[in-house]
């Protein structure tokens, strides 16, 4: 358990708590009663400085961030913009505080990816900093840790659809206004986006497929071959997979449910039920709403499962890895 620098308990930061990420990691730290003694709300940006929010059910004011702030904290989440953030990451260490990254794509070259439900029971003392992986690279390597007791996954191909959230709260009401337009026969707004997103579907143009594959072998098995393709889609919020898996050996779908069921950070529908994209909002599980074997091909696996891109895949992994190196907990 590490030792908080104050009598009073620990002393904890949010960077950027205006952000969609920052926002929910300040809902989560409430929903857990998280034993801050403390909770100070900085801005990385220069945009929100002095901005009133709230932090619990009390109002709050967004600070800048400084040497002085960052300085009485332990633990300091970053969120929003990685531009911003790599010079106050850069002055964590011993006797400073932890940073936990959750800025996206990060550009912390020296952080230790880490997921909670695969590697985070196997985190060292004192690793620091700590970088939350893209929340594309989280559901990916739960699915592949998952099925790894029982089945070699030889192969994984990878389609995801994004969510506008991906692109902040501005990204948001872009396609919101841009659906509200298209029905009304008016021109889109393209400030965010460089084209009409509302009812089309098209390749993601920020190319992070190179570095969600490098985060989920560096967690998993590197041994297997991973293809991703991100595809910009029309929804607000959660992220959707199409998994194809090409195993080393038959194993049965019953296996591959049994196995992925043993872990917490996964949810499967009962009964009839089937998921939507929708209904991953808010849940702090990977929702798996199909398991079927491909008729076609040998040894192949379908999995289709959806996942709060802003929850389970970003805040929720943020705070569990909090959990664990300040009292050191057993998470999943």
């Amino acid at each position: 358990m590490t030792t908080p620098k104050h009598r009073s308990g620990f002393h904890a930061g949010i960077v950027n708590p205006l952000s969609l990420v920052g926002n929910e990691v300040k809902s989560i730290l409430r929903d857990r009663s998280f034993p801050f003694s403390r909770v100070a709300l900085l801005d990385s940006t220069g945009e929100h400085a002095g901005a009133l929010t709230e932090m619990g059910d009390e109002p709050a004011f967004v600070a800048a961030s400084s040497n002085e702030e960052l300085e009485d904290l332990d633990l300091v989440f970053f969120c929003g913009p990685p531009e911003g953030n790599r010079e106050w990451i850069e002055r964590a260490g011993p006797g400073r505080f932890i940073a936990i990254d959750l800025s996206q794509p990060t550009t912390i070259e020296n952080g230790t990816l880490v997921i909670a439900g695969v590697n985070l029971d196997e985190l060292p003392a004192r690793t620091n900093p700590i970088v939350s992986p893209h929340p594309i690279a989280i559901p990916i390597a739960l699915v592949l840790h998952g099925i790894a007791p029982v089945a070699a996954v030889d192969s994984c191909t990878a389609t995801v659809v994004q969510p506008a959230s991906e692109f902040g709260q501005a990204g948001v009401e872009e396609v919101a206004a841009q659906a509200i337009s298209v029905l009304n026969v008016k021109p889109v707004p393209r400030n965010v986006f460089d084209r009409q997103v509302a009812f089309n579907l098209f390749p993601a143009a920020e190319g992070n497929e190179d570095v969600i594959v490098s985060q989920v072998r560096a967690v998993t098995n590197p041994r297997t071959e991973l293809a991703l393709m991100i595809t910009q889609g029309t929804i607000f919020h959660s992220h959707t997979f199409s998994l194809f898996l090409r195993l080393a050996d038959e194993v049965s779908v019953e296996t591959i449910v049994d196995a992925l069921k043993k872990s917490s950070a996964m949810a499967f529908a009962e009964g009839d039920q089937q998921y939507g994209t929708i209904d991953a909002a808010g849940r702090d599980e990977v929702l798996i709403a199909e398991v079927r074997a491909d008729r076609n091909v040998e040894r192949g696996i379908w999995v289709w499962a959806v996942c709060d891109n802003l929850r389970r895949s970003s805040a929720l992994n943020a705070v569990l890895i909090a959990e664990k190196v300040l009292f050191d907990t057993t998470t999943h």
